[in-house]
């Protein structure tokens, strides 16, 4: 993984989709929304990528993404994060459930985005192989600022370590 730091983050015309959540129509259903990963980097000066597993799976679910959403004022108001971005290969309408179901209210800077076949999160060598042709996100975090990967780090043991893919080791990189 430590191929990614100090390069620019690879996003080539790769693209994510996302449902927004906000306050106001929190209960209306909206179409999810595609964003070319490209766009989106160089539109934000700090982004943090985090990779899940699974929406709704135990580890992810209780140890690794709570935290993040819990930091995410720090993150915004202190460490002057644009974006924290939550990668699966789920489907929008899983990752927008699994997002209100952790309690979000707003995806003004968080998005839970959708990967799906996994291409982006391969390309990347942040693949989880499953078998038989199939990839899931592995959890990982990766600090991009400005462009450039400035910290990456994938779990060994993505079913049950959360350990250099937690946003205190993220907290530690900014």
């Amino acid at each position: 993984m430590s191929n990614l730091v100090n390069k620019e983050l690879p996003t080539g015309s790769y693209k994510f989709q996302y449902i927004p959540i906000d306050q106001e129509n929190s209960e209306a259903c909206k179409l999810p929304q595609t964003v070319e990963w490209s766009k989106f980097i160089a539109e934000n000066k700090t982004v943090i990528l985090t990779g899940a597993p699974a929406a709704f799976s135990p580890t992810c679910s209780v140890n690794h993404i709570p935290a993040y959403i819990s930091y995410l004022n720090e993150l915004v108001s202190d460490k002057k994060v644009d974006q924290v971005v939550v990668i699966t290969v789920d489907n929008p309408f899983a990752n927008q459930a699994w997002a209100r179901s952790l309690g979000v209210k707003d995806t003004t800077h968080i998005k839970f985005a959708s990967d799906a076949g996994g291409h982006f999160v391969k390309s990347l060598g942040l693949d989880l192989p499953i078998g038989d042709d199939v990839y899931w996100s592995g959890r990982w975090a990766a600090v991009v600022k400005d462009g450039k990967v400035t910290y990456a780090g994938k779990e060994e043991n993505p079913a049950t370590d959360v350990t250099v893919s937690s946003v205190e080791s993220v907290l530690a990189h900014l």
